[in-house]
């Protein structure tokens, strides 16, 4: 059997994208005959009848494209999409999600003869993974979740694991074991920024980005290419080549990439003429770093509402200000962490300097303690806290987790946002 595990981790408006992202990527299994009882979708659905979608229950994933939203199965929706209920559906832990959510759900019931994709789609930092409501993903615990899902021989050859999120290198670099079986891609290395596509004013009248640049360039390969034939290696190196904002990363075992694309996206049954509809590889336009594709949503909305329409046109104003605001204030708030702990010209490095995660468990436990005094910088609301996370790499890297949570508990007391 194959199964198929999608998620988008975030919500709101201006994140479109990556359930748009989430809901191609199920039309494209779908459509390749993997029945809807061995594909689990996770998404907020907060977007195709969002009250700033021009066109209600549509969502596309490139201009001129269809509409991906129908048919996707709402397997978990809303508060139900967070880390813990992802790592039980990603085990089969059937008894874990009911016991989280008070009620069956469907989980990856994988065995030893058959194939898994996992596909995320949301903000990413170091080490870590957004979600659309507590608790985010840690790179640690997804790891040990994919090591276990192994020693049980929950799949066969292999289990791909396709991951679209800034600084997602981060979440396997070093940690990931080359022997277990699970190859990965990712939209970028552990350092920088994945970028959105189609953003307005490319996006069709939808005032928010439609895709992510690495997330579209895969799907679009996969319905322009032969999957029976063209093996995961060389769609990682036509993603990679495409991809070129980013620099489109693999980990894990790489002994299997010859292997064909349609074993984990197809059920093996579909010839060629019978796939989803091919279209022209387009390059994809109007890019932006993903972290800012919210305030390019509201810029796109401020923009395009008429005059006439006053109250509208302000609250779209006072939200766009609002996020403006909340950038800032965020990356004030890891200054003055930084200042407590390096004063001077000290403070500049810990602010900019990209360093590999050293003490994971200053790092995770600092990241928790912040997340807990100031709940307005935590991923759940904030999309830009992700790409300032390196400040606490920095400061776990160089000092004690007494140290730095004592700056972090200092800090917060002087922060509005917080």
């Amino acid at each position: 059997k194959n199964w198929v595990l999608l998620i988008a981790g975030s919500n709101g408006y201006g994140n479109y994208r990556h359930q748009a992202d989430v809901c191609h990527a199920y039309q494209i299994a779908h459509a390749n005959g993997i029945p809807d009882e061995q594909i689990v979708v996770m998404m907020y659905d907060d977007i195709a009848n969002n009250e700033y979608n021009p066109v209600q229950g549509n969502i596309i994933n490139r201009p001129g494209g269809p509409n991906v939203y129908p048919g996707v199965p709402k397997d978990y929706t809303g508060d139900d999409v967070n880390a813990e209920t992802f790592l039980a559906v990603l085990q089969g832990n059937k008894e874990k999600v009911k016991s989280l959510l008070g009620r069956e759900g469907k989980v990856i019931e994988s065995g030893p003869d058959d194939y898994v994709f996992v596909n995320f789609a949301d903000h990413g930092g170091p080490g870590i993974l957004g979600m659309p409501s507590p608790p985010y993903l840690k790179a640690r615990a997804l790891n040990q979740a994919l090591e276990k899902m192994s020693a049980a021989k929950k799949f066969a050859k292999l289990l791909v694991f396709y991951v679209e999120a800034c600084e997602s290198g981060s979440i396997f670099e070093g940690l990931l074991p080359r022997d277990i079986n699970v190859y990965v891609t990712t939209a970028a290395n552990a350092e920088e920024s994945s970028w959105g596509c189609y953003c307005p004013p490319h996006d069709d009248g939808r005032h928010s980005c439609l895709g992510d640049l690495y997330s579209v360039n895969w799907m679009q390969d996969d319905e322009a290419s032969d999957i029976h034939s063209e093996t995961l290696e060389k769609q990682f190196e036509i993603v990679r080549q495409e991809t070129n904002e980013s620099h489109v990363m693999q980990y894990g075992d790489t002994s299997f990439t010859n292997m064909a694309v349609d074993k984990f996206v197809s059920n093996g049954q579909t010839s060629p003429r019978n796939r989803t509809t091919r279209v022209d590889r387009a390059v994809p336009r109007g890019l932006a770093r993903t972290e800012d594709a919210g305030i390019v949503s509201l810029q796109s909305l401020a923009a395009s509402t008429h005059p006439r329409h006053v109250a509208r046109r302000a609250e779209i104003q006072r939200n766009l200000q609002a996020q403006k605001w909340v950038k800032a204030e965020t990356r004030q708030v890891f200054t003055d962490i930084a200042r407590r702990v390096y004063p001077g010209l000290d403070t500049a490095w810990a602010l900019d300097a990209r360093t590999q995660i050293r003490s994971w468990d200053c790092y995770e436990r600092s990241v928790d303690r912040l997340f807990d005094l100031c709940p307005r910088v935590a991923p759940y609301t904030n999309d830009f806290v992700s790409r300032q996370l390196h400040v606490l790499v920095n400061l776990c890297n160089g000092h004690t987790q007494a140290e730095v949570i004592s700056a972090i508990e200092r800090a917060v007391l002087d922060r509005p946002l917080c």
